[in-house]
């Protein structure tokens, strides 16, 4: 299955992930992101996504795109997933507020550079 699934397909569903973190942390304050368990678990789980789908993307394209942090994101990915006894949602807060814009328009950027490329 990981295997069919395409480029874009990834891209997308590391964009739609980063999305729903936006949507799901728009106007909330850092102690209301940490009395709500429910949803500090699903952004892990966006975040795990986010790593499991930079993963696969192909090498060409994260040497192309080296603006983006592929590895990094595929690091925490396997953090996130491994290590859950040891999730620091302070860092996983900073992470959202000081990362996740910039990651949304590198990922943009890269789709829309792809599709020009592949017309």
């Amino acid at each position: 299955m990981k295997g069919n699934v395409s480029e874009k397909a990834r891209l997308l569903h590391m964009l739609d992930a980063i999305r729903l973190i936006q949507e799901f942390t728009a106007g909330l304050t850092y102690e209301q992101y940490m009395q709500d368990m429910k949803l500090r678990l699903a952004l892990v789980k966006l975040l795990e996504i986010i790593g499991e789908a930079a993963n696969f993307v192909t090498k060409d394209t994260q040497n192309t795109f080296t603006e983006v942090e592929w590895n990094t994101l595929y690091v925490v990915r396997n953090i996130l997933v491994h290590e859950y006894f040891g999730i620091n949602y302070d860092i996983i807060w900073q992470a959202i507020i000081d990362k996740i814009p910039t990651l949304k328009i590198k990922v943009e950027s890269v789709l829309q550079q792809l599709s020009i490329d592949n017309g």
